[in-house]
């Protein structure tokens, strides 16, 4: 007997489907709205797929067709925290073995640069010309720190998976080229990590506290942009004013 729970989770529908000791995940992409804003053609991304898959810093995926990917299924032992990052050497360890691996994969899997991120949101929101007008600024404060590395680019607690003392990541809709300071701000960014915790990454990671800083105002743009196309969609109604000014402000005054 099949069972079958059905999830919406804004641009894609996940199902979970269980048929004896056949457990996958099924992950349907709406074919008009995420490949506008995101990705036409899953297929193009096997090579990547099968390469997360090698390095097992993810669960099981397999290209389905050009919109549909199947992953297998992972419990986890128990929903991670803050807490339970940052106090447990172990998790801290495997956090930094699952991240790292990232950065070592082969980049030609991936084309696509920070910059051309917002550039993909810049030609949907046609009225961002604030934005539009610094693009140049913009890519040349990316590329202050070397672009040389795939990145997750949405690494928060959701996505993150603990089975049997091994770390998995899931969700990578959003994966890139840019640095470990970019991956790791949107981290903080994601999960509104403090001073502490962020210096606590630096020194795990070994890069400076002040490339992690860096990127935090490009974490504020791409929420802020990522945020009009909800808006242009009608998922949500307003953007926090707190994040527009954080916008404004680099815009107007970093810039």
């Amino acid at each position: 007997m099949i069972a079958l729970r059905r999830k919406n989770a804004g641009f894609t529908t996940i199902y979970k489907v269980e048929f004896n000791n056949y457990k996958k995940i099924i992950k349907v992409y709406d074919q008009i709205a995420f490949s506008s804003f995101f990705r036409a053609n899953l297929n193009k991304y096997s090579n990547f797929y099968n390469s997360l898959n090698k390095a097992n810093i993810t669960p099981k995926h397999n290209v389905i067709s050009k919109h549909i990917l199947e992953i297998n299924e992972i419990k986890s032992d128990f929903s991670l925290t803050k807490k339970k990052l940052f106090d447990n050497k172990k998790i801290l360890r495997e956090f930094k073995k699952k991240i790292t691996s990232i950065q070592k994969l082969d980049q030609s899997l991936i084309k696509k640069k920070l910059v051309d991120e917002i550039k993909k949101y810049l030609n949907i929101l046609k009225l961002e010309k604030k934005v539009k007008r610094k693009i140049k600024k913009i890519e040349k404060y990316i590329n202050f720190y070397e672009q040389n590395s795939i990145c997750h680019g949405d690494i928060h607690f959701e996505n993150l998976i603990i089975n049997k003392n091994k770390l998995f990541i899931l969700d990578w809709d959003y994966s890139l080229i840019s640095c470990i300071g970019y991956e790791i701000a949107m981290f903080a960014y994601l999960e509104k990590l403090n001073q502490v915790q962020i210096k606590k990454l630096s020194k795990i990671f070994r890069i400076s506290i002040d490339e992690i800083i860096h990127y935090l105002p490009i974490c504020h743009l791409l929420d802020y942009l990522y945020k009009k196309v909800l808006i242009k969609e009608k998922l949500i109604k307003v953007i926090d004013k707190k994040l527009i000014r954080e916008v404004n402000n680099f815009i107007g005054n970093i810039l």
